[in-house]
């Protein structure tokens, strides 16, 4: 049985001039990234073309050190997309479908959709942000999604976090994890008011915040896809203001 704990990132898709993935950023941000003991990435935005998830999911794939956890961001409306693209993602070596009902799904549709991917999916399927169904391809991972209140989550039983802010400070992130791993509480507690004024900028944000904290901070962000776009001016002083002191 697949085994999911510590922090995951939520890999940042960064694009070219012309709107194109920027494969030569990508690689370098997951190089970097590996330099930490993450425990791996989530990829494939919701932004993304199917064919640019598997064109991410290639390159996050060939840039992963050994050993880190592949996460395949899998979403599609029907079923039928979500498991090509979930079995896609077991062919390139993928540990996991990270799966999302539409907001329009509810109830016996959302279980039923939930159901027939896993019914299909050639890897373990993890539900994003639901009571996950009973399945025996579905995993049940106390998975948080509170950057906010990370050292929390893991104090009230959360054993793996999906962290945006990761991106752009994964060593503070990481701490926070260590914090609670080796019961210093102190510390975890430091670290998570620490990372706390940056996630509430990404929160506030969106994705641009966080694209410009990369930016800031070494890695590449650069600017989003519309219908998003860069974060507004006087914002990121804000971003930079946070980032002081932080470990990337």
């Amino acid at each position: 049985m697949l085994k999911i704990q510590g922090i995951l990132v939520p890999v940042s898709t960064p694009f070219d001039h012309r709107g194109d993935v920027y494969k030569a950023k990508l690689k370098s941000n997951v190089e970097r990234l590996n330099a930490i003991s993450l425990a791996g990435y989530v990829a494939g935005g919701s932004l993304l073309t199917a064919e640019e998830k598997v064109l991410v999911w290639e390159l996050v794939a060939a840039s992963a050190k050994p050993g880190k956890l592949l996460g395949a961001a899998a979403s599609a409306p029907s079923v039928r997309e979500t498991v090509a693209l979930a079995n896609r993602a077991a062919e390139l070596g993928y540990h996991f479908a990270f799966v999302g009902a539409a907001a329009e799904f509810g109830g016996e549709t959302r279980t039923l959709y939930y159901r027939s991917v896993a019914d299909a999916s050639r890897i373990p399927v993890v539900v994003d942000g639901d009571l996950a169904p009973e399945h025996p391809n579905i995993l049940k991972v106390a998975l948080t999604q509170e950057s906010a209140r990370l050292f929390g989550a893991f104090k009230d039983g959360a054993t793996a976090a999906l962290v945006p802010v990761a991106n752009a400070i994964p060593y503070s992130v990481q701490l926070v994890w260590e914090a609670y791993r080796q019961r210093e509480d102190e510390a975890g507690a430091d670290w998570q008011e620490r990372i706390r004024p940056l996630v509430a900028l990404v929160e506030a944000h969106g994705t641009p915040a966080l694209k410009c904290a990369m930016d800031l901070n070494s890695y590449y962000g650069g600017v989003p896809r519309l219908p998003l776009t860069p974060v507004a001016e006087w914002v990121k002083p804000a971003i930079a203001a946070a980032l002081h002191d932080l470990k990337s």
